[in-house]
């Protein structure tokens, strides 16, 4: 029974770790395949548990079932199932006086638990840093000349918008109002605050120089909320940083809620800004 159990710790762990080097290098194993792996290695490693011919075995089976006995796997994927199996042995090992003390059910419960959250938490905090480093591509020094005044801004190339004014067909940006409100041109900014989205096309309180240039938007976002919101045609825009050109007479839509623009950015920008 306690060789059953064993070998039932092992393949758990193994699937775990082997889980967890799959994201991490973003290979595509079948789930059979990994079980299947797992379960050998674990095998091994029971039989042969006193014996440092059977760790090297069991580790070797495990990585070349897994990921079909290739160098670059035995290098790549190899290197992060090592790295993880040192973590994650230092973590039980430093909790073992607490859960020897427990049954063995309890044990075994516990054991996993930490196992499965302690990869997930390293796994979860790698994709953070992974998208923050992707994202930093995308950032860039802008210029934008708007109504006669330039604002330099921290912008964001968001390749999910592809937002266009649809009678010129030309693209909209996205500028954060917190970012300009201080600076910008007091008529404009008291009629902006008048504007009411539930009678949209009642413009008579901007100036004469703005009316123009203002154009009405139905936009919907991604939980298919729709909303009215009014863009305004800038005179320019330059774009530097991973591009550089220079934009003109395409639209900006004031945002009031920048909480969620990534990268700290000011402005963020339609995709053909790429």
């Amino acid at each position: 029974m306690i060789g059953e159990l064993l070998v039932l710790y092992n393949t758990l762990f193994n699937y775990f770790l082997l889980k967890f080097a799959q994201e991490i290098t973003g290979l595509y194993v079948k789930r059979s395949r990994l079980l299947l792996s797992a379960f050998c290695s674990g095998l091994i490693a029971a039989i042969l548990h006193h014996s440092y011919f059977g760790a090297l075995l069991s580790f070797v089976v495990l990585i070349g079932f897994a990921f079909s006995f290739r160098i670059q796997s035995l290098l790549r994927q190899g290197t992060v199932l090592l790295i993880s199996t040192f973590f994650l042995g230092g973590v039980l090992t430093s909790l073992l006086p607490f859960l020897l003390a427990r049954s063995g059910i309890t044990f075994f419960i516990l054991c996993t638990s930490i196992a499965f959250l302690s990869l997930t938490a390293i796994h979860s905090k790698w994709r953070s840093i992974m998208q923050t480093k992707i994202q930093s591509s995308f950032v860039v020094d802008c210029e934008l000349l708007l109504f006669e005044q330039s604002f330099s801004l921290r912008g964001f190339i968001d390749t999910g918008n592809e937002c266009i004014e649809p009678m010129s067909g030309k693209p909209v940006h996205f500028l954060s109002y917190n970012a300009v409100a201080k600076t910008l041109p007091e008529d404009f900014h008291k009629a902006l605050l008048e504007w009411d989205e539930k009678n949209p096309y009642q413009l008579t309180m901007f100036p004469a120089y703005v009316y123009p240039k203002i154009r009405v938007l139905t936009l919907s976002t991604v939980q298919q909320e729709r909303s009215t919101v009014l863009a305004f045609r800038f005179d320019q825009l330059k774009i530097s940083g991973t591009t550089n050109k220079e934009i003109v007479e395409q639209y900006v839509v004031f945002t009031k809620n920048d909480a969620k623009y990534p990268q700290d950015a000011q402005i963020i920008l339609h995709v053909l800004a790429l």
